[in-house]
């Protein structure tokens, strides 16, 4: 008796995990009037013994053949997949047209467990929540894809394993005022949460967010246009968040624009534009096609009222599609930024754990808004640096491009940065005060660059056209005092200024050998 009913202990143990293990995992169904990936298709499931798999919807974002697109993408797409987990899973990446997968390779590496292919198809095991790229079949990594590349359109893929969202309203929930498709939401009123139902949405350009309110995309919504605070008053206590898409797509760039009708650049074509933020929260959400910079939370900053943005995923085709600007007051953690121009502003509270991707014209890290104060940016992975120029001054990875003023870096702390891409068009540093030939004529304003820390930098390879990694100061802005610690090329170690083209107003390079195990 003690054996059967020890037996029976262990299968309602055993069936208890695996139905908590089934319900950490969501998976949205498809977007109601909206086209799944042309290229792809995904099933997802909990890595626990006897889970069924679950197909997921694979948005799709493309590169077009209209204004301000950068023209050796058109044609380019991107797949991905959001759905949330708390446990282990496994994904299952096909093609649409049942032609089979040859190969495949998670980036970043280190967050998956596992990778394989079998019978075609793409198996990838992922045990916690984070964001990821598959190069299917090698076309990022066995090609060079930037500056002259004449190959045909490359489609490339996601998976967003995201963490159970916290905050989650239900539609007849107190305070929630659902908006359906096609319906014009509405601006104001007596609601707390503005919840977009599943389907397709387009609230225009500039649709006005307000103080003390939320607005919520679920993962089975798409919504067309932007939100905008263009006042500094009450910009305050805004959540914008959700598992669905912020779309750019139906939105003229301003170069369109200026043809078509004059007058109209100044309605915000920006994702979310937020004035005089605070306590402040982008989450969860996917923003594809931008027709302008994508989020920016615009104050400085105030101690004690933060802004946040988490776990946001940004694709841009455009010119002038920048990511994230966070000013002064902004804390950026675990987000997945592809665009065509610059991705990450490095100013505000913090960035931690994010993905960077660029293909034509943006940097990583723009450093012209560097401040001189205590700010660290860690445990971030630019897996491609590829662009379609050769001499000028934008791309790269660490670049101040002799614009901005005043004194800038102590208290500034780089650690545990991955720079993965086999294939990188330019040089990674790309630190001039002012821009020497042949790469252009900026100057940065008076005011040293100096106590930047480098810790833990990792770079797989070297620009593949040749360019050096380039120091460059001026009298009045001198380049001085940086430390790098466990700054490592192809896995050997660098350790004296020789690795830098530099000119005389660079000093006091301090080059340190790792005392920690590799980032």
């Amino acid at each position: 008796m003690k054996s059967v009913l020890k037996l029976l202990t262990l299968l309602l143990l055993s069936s208890q995990a695996i139905a908590q293990a089934a319900d950490a995992l969501v998976v949205y169904p498809p977007v109601p009037g909206l086209a799944a990936s042309e290229h792809y298709r995904v099933r997802v499931r909990s890595a626990s013994d006897g889970s069924e798999w679950q197909s997921a919807f694979a948005w799709q974002t493309e590169c077009k053949n209209e204004e301000a697109y950068f023209e050796t993408l058109v044609g380019w797409t991107h797949a991905y997949v959001n759905f949330e987990t708390s446990g282990s899973v496994e994904i299952e990446i096909s093609r649409t047209n049942g032609q089979p997968i040859r190969s495949a390779a998670v980036h970043p590496k280190r967050k998956a467990s596992s990778f394989s292919v079998n019978d075609g198809k793409a198996l990838v095991r992922l045990d916690n929540p984070c964001l990821v790229a598959v190069d299917i079949d090698c076309q990022m990594d066995g090609q060079d894809t930037g500056k002259g590349y004449k190959g045909p359109p490359i489609h490339t893929i996601s998976l967003f394993a995201n963490p159970p969202l916290a905050g989650k309203p239900r539609p007849d929930g107190p305070g929630v005022r659902t908006v359906k498709p096609g319906e014009t939401p509405p601006s104001d009123g007596d609601w707390s949460t503005l919840y977009f139902l599943p389907g397709v949405h387009d609230i225009g350009a500039a649709f006005p967010v307000n103080a003390n309110r939320q607005y919520y995309i679920p993962g089975d919504a798409m919504v067309y246009g932007s939100f905008c605070h263009p006042e500094w008053e009450d910009g305050h206590d805004i959540r914008i968040f959700g598992y669905g898409t912020l779309s750019g797509a139906r939105l003229k760039h301003a170069n369109a624009l200026k043809k078509l009708f004059a007058g109209n650049k100044k309605v915000s074509r920006k994702p979310i534009e937020i004035f005089g933020a605070h306590d402040t929260q982008v989450e969860g959400l996917t923003i594809a096609d931008s027709a302008s910079h994508s989020v920016m939370l615009i104050n400085s900053y105030k101690e004690g009222h933060p802004n946040e943005v988490r776990w946001t995923k940004i694709f841009t085709w455009r010119a002038n599609g920048d990511g994230i600007n966070p000013f002064g007051n902004t804390l950026i953690e675990d987000c997945f930024i592809r665009t065509q121009d610059d991705s990450l502003y490095v100013n505000g509270l913090g960035i931690r754990r994010c993905v960077l991707w660029n293909d034509a014209n943006g940097s990583s890290f723009v450093l012209s808004a560097l401040p001189e104060r205590k700010l660290i940016v860690e445990d971030c992975d630019v897996i491609y640096s590829r662009a379609k120029w050769h001499h000028w001054s934008g791309g790269r990875v660490f670049n101040m491009r002799g614009e901005g003023e005043s004194p800038a870096g102590t208290g500034v702390i780089f650690r545990n940065i991955r720079i993965s891409d086999p294939r990188p068009t330019l040089q990674q540093f790309f630190i001039c005060m002012s821009v020497p030939e042949p790469y252009g004529d900026g100057k940065r304003g008076a005011g040293d660059l100096s106590g930047i820390r480098f810790q833990n930098i990792s770079i797989a390879a070297t620009s593949v056209i040749g360019e050096p990694q380039l120091l460059w100061g001026q009298s009045n802005a001198r380049i001085q005092n940086l430390t790098f610690e466990n700054l490592t090329l192809g896995g050997k170690p660098v350790t004296d200024a020789g690795f830098f083209k530099a000119n005389e107003f660079v000093n006091h390079l301090h080059f340190v050998p790792s005392t920690h195990s590799k980032p």
